[in-house]
């Protein structure tokens, strides 16, 4: 093979690299059979579209000839996209860390024809580099192993893949008590900053379901420093650097400790997840810089990141021309020239300085001026939208446009919550468009698909795509009651319990139907979004009460038993299970019934503006098949004047007309 396979790719990503002068295979058997065939080592590279250090090492060794020439005489190589296939790229960042190295992207590993690792890396730099040794002289030293040192080769490969399968099967004793939550809790707080919010330290990556589990325990145990944590970590995040304050929306993780200088590629996953908590944070506080917050990210979504199709795309790259986060940057005397006598006012709510915050220029954020009065914020945003006119003028980073199932499951729900809270039905369409769209291009009837580009689906879905979808769904039913939402988020959970599921409980994050992957793995810890088993127990808790269907209760019960029997020392990763695990013992209903729907709806809306943790409000106006094996549901009697029920552990209080009286039993 003489030549580069990746013009055949859909993915961004890959594309990047199509006019590479190494010879790409995408992930693949040929790439495999073509590796024993010629007896080669196989150099596995896995990144991302917006990935800067992924975007370095392809213009320092990809794109250069010498480099390449090594990698084709020595190497079958294949180019990845983890976005495309996390769950690849989950087995082999694994591997990593069992070779003792921080995980990350490009990721560079090296396997054999069977697919297993023998050793591996991130990034290598073209020349030497602080201690780290040049990409060529790591490719000429693992082909001379690979050829030399044979015995050497298959115990690597060997030991890494049975630590592996070893991870897989480890099993703790752990009681899931009070206790357990006390030590988990106390161990979250030593180690949250309590000046800057987040965790201490640097980079600081959002972690939306840590900040969850907070609300969750201070709703729980009426704490406050749960509360302020939570707090601060995302009026931080809202008003820092991290925040996009032109255009709307996060970037992926700020480089300090001050959430001021992001590493400013913006992921779809992230801005679905700040919608979700700012949600919330919303209901809780009624904080009009919440709302505001909300409608700008939801408004970047809508200008940059929407597809004519209604789904959304992945990212937004963090360079343009060739500069890390020069779109997004401002100096003194330009915002000066651009706002006028608006300036000085500006500046008061925004930091900034005459030789900048960052490299020479102004990252904007505007600290402890978040909460600003409403005349204030109007003419702030007539002044922003001044500056968003000036940078479109510039030249933008690159969108991936890729549809993943999964990131726009995450959108989905959380824009469907808001459109809820805030009665707005264009937030809704949003929402249901994006749904309507994936149910219809990116579902055959049999297999959901992970990713969608250029009118191509590619990679059978994984438990991601479907839980989140699932919860979506559930979502859409819940505000509108049309049922066509329930029943397929059904049919997806069917598909998912027969081809991810497992005796022992936990779902594998990979379907059985995929034979390309050298391990399925069951994953306990949240990544960058929340764990996908954790979010299958609600939505198993969720179906289990709507359609009475109690084998959804029996397999979460098994769900959670081997869950909590995975679980180690580790515990910040596991906030998304702690949640879930809180919403299955602990979830009440409340059962709106009546013949009007929009009576229902009327208290419906009332409802969804409080902060109700653990809770499903559900508004019934007549009798479905869907509900008629929950009891409580059959046999309710639908008057024409809407009633009000509340329940918990399979008891059910009498009728109420009055929502007061039913909060006051909550």
């Amino acid at each position: 093979m003489a030549n580069n396979l990746l013009s055949k790719e859909t993915s961004p990503y890959l594309l990047q690299h199509k006019d590479n002068p190494v010879n790409w295979y995408g992930w693949g058997e040929d790439a495999f059979v073509q590796a024993e065939k010629e007896n080669k080592p196989i150099l596995l590279s896995i990144g991302y579209a917006s990935c800067h250090w992924c975007h370095v090492m392809a213009h320092e060794s990809f794109e250069d000839d010498e480099t390449a020439k090594i990698m084709n005489d020595k190497f079958i190589n294949i180019k990845l996209d983890r976005e495309e296939r996390p769950d690849i790229d989950s087995i082999y960042q694994t591997a990593l860390a069992l070779l003792g190295q921080q995980g990350g992207w490009p990721l560079t590993m090296f396997l054999d024809s069977s697919k297993k690792p023998f050793w591996g890396g991130t990034y290598f730099p073209k020349a030497p580099r602080q201690g780290i040794p040049t990409f060529q002289s790591i490719l000429n030293m693992v082909s001379e192993s690979f050829n030399k040192n044979k015995n050497d080769i298959e115990q690597n490969k060997t030991i890494i893949f049975n630590a592996m399968q070893k991870l897989q099967g480890e099993k703790y004793e752990n009681e899931l008590d009070e206790t357990f939550y006390k030590k988990i809790s106390e161990l979250i707080l030593s180690n949250m900053d309590t000046i800057h919010g987040g965790l201490k330290g640097a980079p600081k990556f959002p972690q939306f379901f840590l900040y969850e589990y907070l609300l969750n325990q201070y709703k729980k145990n009426s704490d406050n420093l749960f509360y302020d944590l939570s707090l601060k970590s995302i009026d931080q995040i809202c008003s820092g650097g991290i925040y996009d304050h032109i255009g709307g929306g996060i970037s992926r993780y700020s480089v300090d400790q001050y959430w001021l200088v992001p590493h400013f590629e913006k992921m779809l996953y992230d801005n679905a997840q700040l919608i979700g908590i700012l949600n919330n944070f919303w209901q809780l506080t009624k904080k009009e810089a919440y709302k505001n917050k909300i409608y700008e990210t939801v408004d970047w979504l809508k200008k940059d990141m929407l597809d004519p199709s209604s789904a959304f795309y992945s990212s937004y790259d963090a360079d343009s021309e060739g500069v890390e986060g020069k779109y997004y940057v401002w100096s003194y005397q330009e915002l000066r020239k651009i706002l006028g006598n608006n300036f000085l006012f500006f500046t008061k709510i925004f930091n900034i300085y005459e030789n900048g915050n960052w490299e020479g220029s102004n990252v904007l954020s505007c600290n402890e001026n978040l909460h600003i009065e409403t005349d204030d914020y109007s003419k702030l945003r007539q002044l922003i939208n001044t500056l968003y006119d000036e940078r479109i003028k510039r030249p933008k980073p690159t969108c991936d446009n890729k549809i993943l199932c999964d990131w726009n499951g995450l959108a989905i729900d959380s824009i469907a919550k808001s459109s809820a809270i805030f009665r707005d039905e264009k937030l809704l369409n949003l929402a249901q468009e994006a749904f309507n769209f994936i149910k219809t291009s990116m579902y055959d009837g049999k297999t959901l698909y992970h990713s969608h580009c250029n009118s191509i689906n590619k990679h059978e879905g994984m438990l991601e795509d479907y839980a989140y979808l699932i919860k979506a769904g559930i979502t859409i039913f819940e505000i509108t009651t049309d049922e066509q939402y329930l029943k397929f988020s059904l049919e997806l959970t069917e598909t998912l319990i027969e081809n991810f599921g497992d005796e022992e409980g936990m779902f594998f994050i990979t379907s059985k139907m995929k034979d390309d992957v050298i391990i399925r793995n069951k994953q306990i810890v949240d990544n960058v979004m929340p764990n996908a088993n954790a979010v299958m127990i609600e939505n198993l808790t969720k179906l289990d009460f709507i359609t009475g269907e109690h084998k959804y209760n029996q397999l979460n019960t098994k769900i959670i038993q081997d869950y909590s029997s995975r679980i180690n020392k580790e515990y910040f990763g596991i906030c998304s299970f702690l949640n879930s695990l809180d919403f299955f013992n602990n979830y009440q209903s409340i059962i709106i019934t009546g013949i009007n729907k929009d009576d229902n709806k009327k208290i419906y809306d009332q409802l969804i503006k409080i902060y109700l943790p653990n809770t499903i409000i559900l508004m019934i106006n007549e009798k479905t098949n869907i509900i008629s094996k929950n009891s409580f549901l059959n046999q309710i009697e639908i008057k024409s004047q809407s009633s009000i029920y509340l329940c918990k552990n399979n008891t059910c209080s009498l009728p109420s007309n009055n929502v007061e009286e039913i909060l006051k039993m909550i």
